[in-house]
């Protein structure tokens, strides 16, 4: 690491902002400033010349973010949500995998899993823990915890026509949050597909899934329901029991049994983009699209927490490309 970053906390008093600062610390950051919601302006913020803002979050502080939007949607500064209830009664090993965590959002690395009590130091950063089972368990706990933190948007979109063409599916799960919204930011509002987040998620809660993603790109956000038409320029959160079929006016979500196969797609004008996490089974399904001529990619396996399905992908002829490469690639093919 080269200079230590600067982290404004957004927190009222108590454990849970004692907790939190501890956390910075472990994680090689500094503390800029501890500032109260309430009292606080967006410009004391701006003053405090932040490289992160973590915002604590409970009913008082949800309250008061409103005054905050401008710094919330910089897209020099790192955001983060936590939740107070949850940040007060991390302790011990989850407090170290917490800490860590930080660290990799705010250093760009993926070391986010706590040395065993006991066990060697690793000289190599990105070596992980090979139990599989504990590093799902913890992952998704903490992904639940994000995404149930993040506050309420406004919803409400003029209607488009629907959907006659393809789209373009992004499939993620345990680690790939961080990767969506990286390629979502990278997609301009005009974008000319629909685009379609199957973001495994323990839980249910893709309306607030909904709600973490539209603060991360121009586009718009909504959660598929059945009956609803696929439209250009919108990221579709699909939640379980939802896929794609054809109707008489162009491509509309319907319920189903078991995962989504997204059949119905225009294989020739569709892309599937396997992130971090994503299920394996969908493998086939994008080679199905890159032999009619459309997209399949995978994440590159550099900074990817779980890059199952993009091996198999690259083992069977596919292909796979850094995060910041995947929107330009999308972009060449569908220029907005």
């Amino acid at each position: 690491m080269n200079a230590r970053k600067r982290v404004v906390l957004l927190t009222r008093p108590g454990s849970a902002r004692d907790r939190t600062e501890a956390a910075i610390a472990e994680a090689g950051a500094d503390v800029a400033a501890v500032l109260d919601p309430g009292v606080a302006s967006e410009a004391d913020v701006r003053n405090a010349a932040p490289d992160a803002v973590l915002v604590i979050l409970d009913p008082a502080t949800e309250q008061a973010l409103s005054k905050f939007d401008g710094v919330l949607a910089d897209p020099a500064l790192e955001i983060m949500f936590e939740e107070a209830d949850v940040a007060a009664k991390r302790e011990g090993w989850e407090a170290a995998r917490w800490a860590r965590h930080l660290g990799a959002k705010l250093y760009g690395h993926d070391d986010v899993l706590p040395r065993a009590k006991g066990s060697p130091l690793v000289a190599d950063p990105n070596q992980r823990i090979s139990s599989e089972d504990s590093r799902f368990r913890a992952e998704m706990e903490a992904l639940q915890r994000q995404v149930a933190a993040m506050p309420e948007l406004q919803h409400g979109r003029p209607a488009a026509p629907p959907v006659k063409s393809g789209a373009v599916v992004v499939a993620a799960g345990v680690g790939g949050p961080d990767a969506v919204r990286q390629l979502l930011g990278g997609l301009p509002a005009g974008f000319p597909r629909p685009v379609l987040l199957r973001q495994r998620i323990e839980g249910g809660q893709y309306d607030k899934l909904v709600r973490q993603m539209q603060r991360a790109t121009q586009l718009h956000v909504a959660l598929a329901q059945p009956g609803d038409p696929l439209q250009a320029g919108t990221v579709h959160v699909m939640p379980d029991g939802i896929d794609v079929q054809e109707a008489p006016t162009g491509l509309v979500f319907a319920s189903v049994d078991g995962q989504p196969g997204f059949a119905a797609l225009v294989p020739g004008d569709s892309a599937m983009l396997l992130l971090s996490g994503a299920d394996p089974a969908l493998v086939d399904r994008a080679l199905a699209l890159a032999l009619a001529g459309g997209l399949a990619l995978g994440q590159s396996a550099d900074n990817c927490f779980d890059p199952a399905a993009s091996n198999a992908l690259v083992a069977r002829g596919g292909a796979a490309l850094g995060l910041a490469a995947l929107p330009l690639k999308l972009l060449e093919r569908w220029p907005a």
